[in-house]
């Protein structure tokens, strides 16, 4: 009997991880209608662009998957090529006769589309009769898709405007968009939604000026480890680094203040020496570096040639205004020259 059950329990156990691993292995699909004249080729291609940095890169490489397009213009795309995680797709197709790696970018012949899906993603396209192809699309399955969209709309406005030649205008709409771009990013849920808005951005110089929103921004999505993210952490020095930075700024500015303190005090202190020797008399003076040369008070009388009671006068005088005791501390007076 108890063997039975344990026979039960295992066949269980097998079935319930085959399922769990089917709904983990789970691939979803983009598909779609597109209509087309008869100068494209009836085939879609969708490329894996790693980074944001290679948002227009082209070659074949980078092509992962590709389907074909029907009479009625209807396409489906596995997603069994591409990752697990979010992932950044460009989808293209080519005129007849062109090579399948070609990117038309700017003009009425452009010819691809920009989607973030991940594997098991169900997606559909639908474009219209307008010029470019995929100008009117619409985007079913991946709401998020609309923000990327306003995202784009954003960060082409600041070039669609005649500015009448006035920098200053276009300086201030760009700070507008940027901040506008930083807020889409601050508040957007999709991982790589929210950094193509931050990439929209001139994030790296920005970074200088406003530390704490970047600070922020990585810390938010510090779990995310997909290639997009590590190579935005390249460009921006994470908050450690910059704590780090701020501590060796600071310890050099006090070890700077310190420097300048110690030079000061030196500085004032030989100073003061000096003024007290300005008090001395021209003859005290003389006496004073023959003191300091090691001459004795009998010496002195006879390279001066005054009496020895002078010349004792004028030591006393000169230990009273320079506030010493004795010829040893005469000698190892420091002056600034």
């Amino acid at each position: 009997m108890n063997r039975i059950i344990i026979n039960t329990i295992a066949i269980l156990f097998l079935i319930l991880f085959s399922q769990v691993n089917a709904f983990s292995e789970n691939v979803g699909q983009i598909s779609g209608n597109l209509i087309l004249d008869d100068s494209w080729e009836r085939k879609i291609y969708v490329s894996y662009i790693k980074t944001f940095e290679k948002e227009y890169a082209v070659s074949n490489d980078l092509i992962i998957t590709s389907a074909d397009i029907d009479s009625l213009g209807d396409f489906k795309i596995d997603l069994d090529k591409i990752p697990l995680e979010w992932s950044f797709l460009r989808l293209h197709i080519v005129k007849k006769g062109v090579s399948p790696n070609s990117l038309v970018i700017g003009s009425i012949d452009e010819n691809f589309i920009f989607l973030i899906a991940k594997r098991d993603s169900e997606i559909e396209l639908f474009n219209t009769e307008g010029i470019p192809i995929f100008s009117n699309t619409r985007i079913e399955g991946a709401d998020y898709m609309k923000t990327f969209d306003h995202i784009k709309k954003l960060s082409n406005y600041p070039n669609s405007i005649d500015y009448e030649n006035s920098v200053i205008e276009k300086e201030f709409i760009k700070e507008v968009v940027s901040e506008k771009l930083k807020i889409v990013a601050d508040t957007c849920n999709n991982p790589l939604v929210s950094l193509y808005a931050v990439y929209q951005t001139d994030f790296q110089e920005e970074n200088i000026i406003n530390r704490e929103f970047y600070d922020t921004y990585l810390s938010k999505w510090k779990n995310e480890n997909s290639s997009y993210f590590n190579s935005f952490r390249q460009k921006i020095p994470t908050y450690k680094n910059s704590f780090t930075h701020k501590k060796s700024t600071k310890y050099i500015i006090f070890l700077v203040g310190v420097i300048c303190v110690l030079s000061l005090s030196v500085l004032i202190y030989f100073i003061r020496k000096n003024q007290k020797i300005k008090q001395l008399s021209i003859q005290e003076r003389k006496i004073f570096d023959l003191i300091r040369n090691g001459l004795s008070n009998k010496e002195i009388s006879d390279e001066c040639n005054i009496e020895l009671t002078t010349v004792k006068s004028h030591v006393s005088s000169i230990y009273s205004k320079l506030k010493i005791k004795s010829r040893k501390e005469a000698i190892n007076y420091k002056t600034k020259s």
